[in-house]
C-alpha cells in the first residue's frame, strides 16, 4: 500500500472523512484516451460507493469565519446525539460472491480454447471505442484494458454485454450513461461501445491439490478454503455495515447541529489537508500542481473554491468533534486514548512515536478521538439489525 493511501485512511482524523467523503479532492475521473488502458475512466462507474468530494456541486457554505482565539460555545451548538435511530444492514454472502473471492486468490491463466466464451469472474483484455451520435467521445477509447467481469467497474450493461463473447470477437453495445454520471456532458447520454475481446483469462479450477500447494497447509480441501472465503466475506460485509451505520450516526448529529462561526485556523487546516492530497495525486501522476488541476478540467478559481469549501466542511467536522468530546468528557490524556494510540500504531506495524512522527500529532489525535466519539454515538443509539 502506498504511503498516500495510508494517509488517506488516517485522514479519517476529521469527521468529514468519517462520513465517507472521498480522498479524491480533485475529480480526476474525467477520463482520458489511453492506449494502455491504465488511466482511462470515462466508461467506468468507478469502484467506490458513488460518494464524491466534488464539493462545488453542493450549496456553498457561508458560515461566518472568526479570527484568532475562540470559545467553543460561540462556534457550535451541538445537536441531539443520544438515542439516534440507526439500521445495521448486512448484505448476505452469495455463492457467486464466494466464487469471485476464490478466483481473486488464484493466478488467472489465459484460456486457449478457441471456443471458450467470457464468463462471470473472467479477466478479459478488451479494446473499445465509445461513440455518441457516431462521434467518439473523450476518454471512451482504449486499445488494451484489463477488466474483471462482475467487478462493476463500467456503466450498467457494459460487462454483461461482454459475457458470451469469444477471444477475437467484436460486438456493439448500445448503452446509456446514468443521469448522475460524474461527467456532465454524458449524463443520460445514449452511446455505442464497439468492443473487441483481445484475450480471456480465468482462474483454474479449485481443487484439494491447489489448496494444499497454495495455502502452506493451512487448509487441506477445497471445501475448507471456500469456507475461509465465506467467513472473510461475511466479516467484510459486517464491517461495511458498521461503517455505514457510523456514517449515518455522524450525519444525523451534524444535521441537528448549529454552526455559528468557523475558526479561521480550522478552515485553513482543512484547506492544507485538501491541497496536500491533491499534490500527492499530482506527484503520483508525474505532474506539477497547476498542470494537474488543468488536466482535470478545473480553472484556478474552481480549484480554490473546492479547497475553501472542503476547508469549511472540515472545520465544521472538527468543531462538532470538539463539542462531542467536551460533552462526553473525552480527552487525549486519558487511558482509553493511550490504548487507542497503541492499537493504531500496532495495526501499521510501528510504535506510537513513529506513527505520530509520520502523520503528525494533530492527525493521529483526531483520528483516534473521532473513532471514540463514534463508538459513543453507537452505544447510545437505538439500532435495528437486518440482513439484505
Amino acid at each position: 500500500m502506498r504511503k498516500k493511501r495510508i494517509l488517506a485512511i488516517l485522514c479519517l482524523a476529521t469527521a468529514l472523512a468519517a462520513t465517507g467523503c472521498s480522498n479524491d479532492t480533485v475529480d480526476k475521473d474525467q477520463g482520458t484516451t489511453s492506449e494502455s488502458g491504465k488511466s482511462n475512466d470515462t466508461a467506468e462507474e468507478g469502484a467506490s460507493d458513488g460518494k464524491s468530494s466534488d464539493i462545488s456541486s453542493v450549496e456553498p457554505d457561508t458560515t461566518p469565519i472568526t479570527e484568532g482565539d475562540f470559545a467553543l460555545a460561540d462556534c457550535v451548538k451541538l445537536g441531539e446525539y443520544k438515542g439516534l435511530k440507526l439500521t445495521r444492514s448486512v448484505e448476505a454472502v452469495s455463492e457467486e460472491d464466494v466464487d469471485s473471492y476464490v478466483a481473486s486468490q488464484m493466478n488467472v491463466e489465459e484460456v486457449t480454447d478457441a471456443k471458450a466464451t467470457v464468463q462471470q469472474g473472467d479477466t478479459v483484455n478488451i479494446a473499445y471505442e465509445g461513440t455518441r451520435d457516431g462521434v467518439a467521445f473523450e476518454g471512451g477509447t482504449s486499445s488494451s484494458y484489463d477488466l474483471v467481469i462482475g467487478s462493476g467497474r463500467f456503466i450498467e450493461g457494459f460487462e454483461d454485454g461482454i459475457i458470451g463473447m469469444k477471444a477475437g470477437e467484436s460486438r456493439d453495445l448500445d448503452l446509456t450513461f446514468p443521469e448522475n454520471y460524474k461527467t456532465e456532458d454524458l449524463r443520460g447520454a445514449a452511446v455505442v461501445f464497439h468492443v473487441t475481446v483481445n484475450k480471456i483469462s480465468r482462474a483454474p479450477e479449485l481443487t484439494d491439490e491447489w489448496v494444499l500447494e497454495n495455502t502452506d497447509g493451512e487448509y487441506t480441501t477445497a471445501e475448507e478454503f471456500r469456507q475461509f472465503a465465506r467467513d472473510n466475506l461475511e466479516t467484510n460485509k459486517q464491517n461495511s455495515a458498521l461503517q455505514a451505520m457510523r456514517q449515518d450516526a455522524w450525519r444525523q448529529v451534524e444535521e441537528g447541529t448549529e454552526f455559528l462561526q468557523l475558526p479561521r485556523a480550522y478552515v485553513e487546516e482543512g484547506e492544507t489537508e485538501f491541497e496536500s492530497g491533491v499534490k500527492q495525486e499530482a506527484a503520483y501522476s508525474g505532474m506539477e500542481l497547476d498542470a494537474y488541476i488543468e488536466a482535470n478540467g478545473l480553472s484556478q478559481e474552481q480549484y480554490e473554491n473546492r479547497k475553501e469549501q472542503y476547508g469549511r466542511a472540515a472545520a465544521k467536522s472538527r468543531l462538532m468533534l470538539d463539542a462531542l468530546q467536551e460533552a462526553e468528557g473525552l480527552s487525549t490524556e486519558d487511558e482509553e486514548y493511550q490504548e487507542g494510540l497503541e492499537k493504531l500504531a500496532e495495526s501499521y506495524g510501528v510504535d506510537a512515536d513513529t506513527l505520530v512522527a509520520s502523520y503528525g500529532q494533530n492527525t493521529v489525535e483526531q483520528y483516534i478521538m473521532t473513532s471514540r466519539v463514534l463508538d459513543r454515538l453507537l452505544s447510545y443509539a437505538d439500532i435495528t439489525d437486518e440482513t439484505e
